[in-house]
């Protein structure tokens, strides 16, 4: 009875420590507005980590007993969320870090349900490293300037043109977004400068650009 009740406490802790590094490092992709933010990392810990208790623990009693079976198919099965989230738009492909994070985020929980805390924490830390202190534009915002744009127009060939342009600026090309609502195209993303002569150069260049609606930069 005793031990019953402690290793489904065990069970829980588990459980809690998994959904709390799903959150924290779905709050950091959530933080950057991405698709995929703590719902979703904190259900997929939660769900590999469940998993993981169950090939490990659920099939103990068979005579085949396999504690890899399951935990195989969450590795591969992880990948149809991953698939979602990852866009291509003008050759620039977006989701991938996010995509790569869920993936990880699954291996942890799986960790935490194989009862390897250390190895859970410790991926958790490094993720959040990764993406947190070492995405891209953190080190440029040490140098740089980085506004956000969004710029509407009813006409697609504006917006080409404008796409033509910022090929040859320096943009966050993870920020990239574009959009149809309300007969309008909606076009957003982080544009970066080294000083306050380019964004007013930029400015210029929209305020000429014929077919421009409304734009803003904050």
């Amino acid at each position: 009875m005793y031990y019953k009740i402690d290793i489904y406490f065990d069970f829980f802790i588990r459980i809690l420590i998994a959904c709390i590094c799903g959150f924290l490092i779905g709050f950091e992709r959530e933080n950057r507005h991405k698709f995929a933010g703590v719902r979703t990392h904190t259900i997929v810990a939660l769900g590999a980590c469940i998993g993981m208790i169950i090939s490990k623990y659920g099939f103990a009693d068979s005579a085949e007993f396999d504690a890899a079976r399951v935990a195989a198919q969450i590795v591969s099965g992880i990948g149809f969320l991953g698939a979602g989230i990852i866009f291509v738009y003008n050759n620039n492909v977006t989701g991938l870090t996010t995509a790569a994070g869920i993936w990880t985020t699954s291996l942890i929980g799986m960790a935490f349900g194989a009862g390897m805390y250390f190895i859970g924490i410790i991926s958790s830390f490094i993720i959040l490293i990764l993406q947190t202190f070492l995405y891209k534009g953190e080190f440029m915002k040490f140098h740089y300037m980085v506004y956000t744009v969004i710029i509407e127009s009813k006409i697609s060939d504006t917006v080409s043109y404008i796409d033509k342009y910022i090929e040859n600026i320096m943009i966050e090309k993870e920020s990239y977004n574009l959009t149809y609502d309300n007969e309008k195209f909606i076009l957003s993303f982080q544009f970066i400068v080294k000083d306050c002569k380019e964004k007013e150069d930029f400015i210029k260049y929209l305020e000429s650009v014929k077919g421009i609606d409304n734009f803003k930069i904050y």
